[in-house]
């Protein structure tokens, strides 16, 4: 009698937790389906023009690499489109060296900390369709010879502009399915 309420009991959650899957499952719209206009998202992202990234002084390697990475990561077809967006970017980095070896007092890695504010505008610039920050961080070791720590740090930007761009263009392709 014990075994036929708790199965009874189990039986009644799975359908309460299957309704409730069924009854939400219209809300969810694919990221890389159609847009709410019926147009292939990947058309829309490609008719993005990315602007010049306005960056620090002499701190455009970072802005570089974030606008080749979103450039290929928009449109890496070839033919571009005619462009009905413009995105513009503003980066700011750091660096921190949370590591210091006590006997030579030389930092042992660093951390590089890049933030990005980014704004998508139809091409005329007078509807702001998504606005934001995206944040990352990329850590690399430090080295006595100075061409093998210029080249750490090198690759450490790469790797953040890669995750900002990834970022950037999931947060873009959201604000753009469900723009109508």
């Amino acid at each position: 009698m014990w075994s036929l309420e708790l199965l009874a009991r189990r039986g009644l959650r799975l359908a309460a937790v299957a309704l409730a899957a069924g009854a939400v499952s219209a809300c969810f719209r694919p990221l890389y389906g159609p847009t709410a206009t019926g147009e292939p998202l990947k058309d829309v992202l490609a008719a993005i023009d990315v602007q010049k990234v306005v960056t620090s002084l002499n701190r455009e390697r970072l802005g570089h690499y974030l606008r080749s990475e979103l450039v290929f990561n928009l449109d890496g077809s070839g033919e571009p489109p005619p462009k009905r967006y413009k995105l513009a970017l503003a980066v700011s980095e750091s660096a921190s060296s949370p590591i210091v070896d006590t006997a030579t007092g030389r930092a042992v890695s660093s951390t590089l900390n890049a933030d990005v504010t980014y704004t998508l505008t139809n091409f005329t610039g007078t509807e702001t369709i998504a606005k934001g920050t995206a944040s990352a961080s990329a850590s690399y070791e430090r080295s006595a010879q100075r061409f093998a720590d210029v080249r750490a740090a090198r690759d450490a930007e790469i790797r953040a502009a890669k995750l900002l761009a990834d970022q950037i263009k999931t947060r873009v392709a959201l604000a753009l399915v469900s723009k109508s």
